[in-house]
């Protein structure tokens, strides 16, 4: 049995971590039974949320363990995809994971009435002489990290207008297609399902939210993978 490792759910969200809801969308998308294990990553392999252990083996990196799982149980969702088509998709996820992801955290630690919002769930239980620092501490090494990325170097208007040219972009090769790459789901409308999905559903409002929220193609994508494959959880 595939153990899958994530945070707690929360924000209404199969889970806060973009990539978490990437792996999980895609066990169930291609219908790979797993046991749910949340809690902190104190054990993973790669020091980060999500991962998976089976048979003995604990490995890390939502798309390693995509590719783990091709290997172990066969490729329903990716298997039939042209070379160009898988091209498509790998680029499009490139975009999602490398760029956009980056624009929705930024989102999350930088706004001032957001990182209230996930601060209050993210330190939730920790004592409360700690939550007078600890919360301010670990963001700003967070936002060290954004500038060492390069999203950090912008303001934060530049910043959401690489989003907003992102979501564009997406939308145009969505089309009017239910999936990404026509009329089956991929491993790469999972990554979307996580990226655009967090931005869309999540409590943190951004010129970038409005942009999905005001586009009827990529909001009932999204609403349609949520009642698919997490109906479980509305």
């Amino acid at each position: 049995m595939i153990i899958l490792h994530q945070p707690k759910r929360a924000f209404g969200l199969p889970c806060p971590s973009a990539f978490c809801v990437k792996l999980e969308a895609y066990l169930r998308m291609a219908e790979v039974p797993y046991e749910l294990l949340e809690g902190e990553p104190t054990d993973a392999p790669k020091g980060k949320v999500p991962w998976i252990t089976h048979n003995d083996k604990a490995i890390g990196d939502s798309s390693l363990v995509i590719e783990y799982l091709k290997c172990e149980f066969g490729d329903p969702l990716d298997g039939k995809l042209s070379v160009k088509e898988w091209a498509l998709g790998h680029a499009i996820q490139k975009m999602l994971e490398e760029s956009l992801y980056f624009v929705s955290s930024y989102s999350k630690w930088a706004d001032d009435e957001s990182f209230a919002i996930y601060a209050a769930e993210l330190f939730q239980g920790m004592p409360e002489e700690q939550r007078a620092y600890v919360p301010e501490m670990v963001r700003g090494k967070v936002l060290e990290k954004f500038k060492a990325q390069g999203i950090g170097r912008h303001s934060s208007a530049e910043v959401y207008a690489i989003g907003c040219k992102d979501v564009a972009s997406f939308i145009a090769l969505l089309g009017d297609k239910p999936y990404l790459l026509g009329a089956a789901p991929t491993s790469f409308d999972a990554c979307a399902l996580g990226v655009i999905g967090n931005l869309k559903d999540g409590p943190f409002k951004s010129p970038v939210q409005d942009e999905i929220r005001a586009s009827a193609s990529l909001s009932g994508y999204i609403d349609r993978m949520r009642a698919n494959y997490f109906s479980d959880l509305a």
